[in-house]
């Protein structure tokens, strides 16, 4: 899923075409394999390899501009920008300086959100990371729940102290529904299985899934009221 940046006050995407012919170019000029790159390109960026495939393969991009950055200089590009696309798309004119700040904020609390849901495989990870220290399997699930409930605590203060700037605009409105439901469910079916070992795999998205469309319809508000 393609993230959504926000920079000078304009909304980007990776160009993942971009980044393919880069990855091209090296080889040929170079003679040296893709898994190469890869792998020279994740020593660079101290990213695993296997991210930086799923960028080649369009199933991800990357979490925030300082890797785009680092990207551009790995290639030896000087304008970063050129990894990106949609400036000519995507302008906040609409919005005060204020409101704009606020939407970033916002905007980082809630890709950090679904990255830790993301990289946790939907909080399953840190039953492995209790059992380690000898909690209680019948305690773990209660503990489980409180580090879910911090994140989304943590996201609605966020959201709650932009008010003062984002009151009364529709985009605040629907960002709030997002928060409040769609990112709620989204630890709330996870934990609610019975039990992620025992969950049926045809039954139950996949965290992958999960993420996927929470990412995307947030992407949807964005691209709905930021034109």
């Amino acid at each position: 899923m393609n993230k959504t940046y926000i920079i000078d006050e304009s909304i980007y995407h990776f160009d993942y075409d971009t980044f393919n012919n880069l990855f091209r170019s090296k080889k040929i000029n170079e003679k040296i394999t893709f898994e190469k790159i890869e792998l020279e390109l994740s020593k660079e960026l101290n990213i695993s390899k296997e991210a930086i495939h799923n960028w080649r393969l369009k199933n991800h991009s990357p979490e925030n501009k300082e890797i785009i950055i680092k990207i551009a200089n790995y290639f030896n590009i000087k304008d970063y920008k050129l990894l990106l696309k949609g400036k000519e798309e995507k302008n906040m004119s609409n919005l005060n300086n204020n409101q704009i700040n606020s939407l970033k904020i916002i905007n980082d609390y809630i890709i950090e959100y679904l990255d830790y849901f993301y990289k946790t495989d939907g909080y399953n990870d840190l039953w492995h990371i209790f059992a380690n220290r000898g909690i209680k399997s019948e305690c773990i699930e209660e503990k489980l729940w409180e580090v879910a409930e911090e994140k989304i605590d943590k996201l609605i203060l966020c959201y709650d102290k932009q008010k003062i700037f984002l009151k009364n605009t529709k985009i605040y409105e629907d960002l709030g529904v997002y928060i409040y439901n769609d990112l709620y469910d989204i630890f709330n079916g996870k934990l609610s299985y019975a039990y992620r070992f025992e969950a049926i795999p045809n039954g139950n998205p996949t965290t992958q899934e999960d993420y996927e469309k929470a990412l995307k319809k947030y992407n949807c508000i964005i691209d709905k009221y930021i034109n």
